[in-house]
């Protein structure tokens, strides 16, 4: 009897193997045309309110006719409805497209993507996994109102950490996922423990109305902001700041794409994959001051993006359990 089931679950894990490989090996020109027979493709998403976004899933049902939906969710809805989605076994999302991806992944609700052809392109900095692949990176620097003398304006990170900025710092919360969180963890890594003491003693204030802070600086109610996306550069043209490019580098965080795990058209999920690292969707983000996270198209960058998409880069997180420990101190050190 025992002899029996153990060669039951070795034929049954052989059958898992060999479909693997079969996904792994499948031509290409097979999933596209699959893909089409699929028809649709269903994309939740934190990324909202985005129109360059609108303009790649256009362009992606023109040329393959593929019919593409989206779910905009905040990052943690979009993470508690795919748990909720597979534990319950009713699945609609065939892709997902958000930042902190290695937190999906570490949930177990995502796909291996298997070969995606464009995934060869992609530059050592956005390797991905086989789980997930770097769509854009969305780079932070630091901004500052315009009436700030140039020679007193910060030229590097370590700049913010000067006594001369104590209480004129307005910050996304480090205490928190997001931006902040991400600053915080790269900067404690990159620049050291005692970097972060000394910012903490200039007390910055905290807010999570991202949206609004550049805006604030504007008014002149701080002088400065951090960590600034590079791409609301583009959102508050005409107002009167000023965007730094610290000389450490950019901290970054990747918008990954992947195939979440049981999904209705995983066909379809995995052509669109490839096609967001396509030419033609890659410099659509350029554009919008994103990073694209595949090589040679440098030469075709927006000249008015070009420094911001070219800039030195510090460094990411995508350990969960490291951005996890970072929060915990963040919170321990600013009170």
């Amino acid at each position: 009897m025992i002899s029996k089931v153990l060669k039951s679950f070795a034929l049954a894990s052989l059958a898992i193997g060999l479909a693997t490989v079969a996904h792994a090996q499948q031509p290409w020109e097979d999933v596209v045309k699959a893909a089409k027979k699929e028809g649709t493709v269903t994309l939740y998403t934190s990324q909202v309110g985005v129109p360059q976004l609108d303009e790649i899933l256009s362009a992606f049902t023109d040329e393959y006719g593929i019919k593409a939906l989206k779910l905009e969710l905040r990052g943690s809805e979009l993470f508690e409805k795919l748990r909720l989605e597979l534990a319950t076994n009713r699945g609609a999302a065939d892709m997902s497209f958000s930042g902190g991806s290695v937190s999906l992944e570490a949930m177990g609700v995502l796909d291996k993507h298997g070969s995606i052809p464009n995934a060869t392109r992609l530059a050592p900095d956005f390797a991905g996994s086989e789980l997930r692949l770097p769509i854009f990176s969305q780079s932070m620097g630091i901004v500052v109102n315009a009436s700030v003398p140039k020679e007193k304006r910060p030229k590097s990170w370590a700049d913010l950490a000067d006594p001369a900025w104590k209480g004129k710092i307005l910050s996304d919360d480090f205490r928190s996922v997001g931006g902040g969180g991400l600053f915080f963890a790269v900067t404690y890594d990159k620049l050291g423990e005692d970097y972060q003491k000394r910012l903490a003693e200039n007390k910055p204030a905290f807010t999570r109305e991202i949206r609004d802070s550049p805006r604030r600086v504007a008014r002149g109610e701080y002088p400065i902001y951090i960590p600034f996306i590079l791409p609301d550069t583009l959102l508050n043209k005409g107002l009167p700041l000023e965007v730094i490019l610290p000389s450490e580098g950019l901290v970054y965080g990747n918008f990954d794409g992947a195939v979440v795990k049981n999904a209705p058209h995983p066909n379809a999920a995995r052509v669109l994959l490839n096609f967001f690292l396509s030419d033609k969707a890659q410099l659509i983000y350029a554009g919008s001051a994103r990073r694209p996270t595949v090589t040679g198209l440098e030469d075709r960058y927006p000249p008015d993006v070009k420094d911001f998409l070219q800039a030195p880069l510090l460094g990411t997180q995508e350990d969960a359990t490291a951005r996890a420990e970072m929060l915990k101190r963040a919170t321990e050190m600013y009170k």
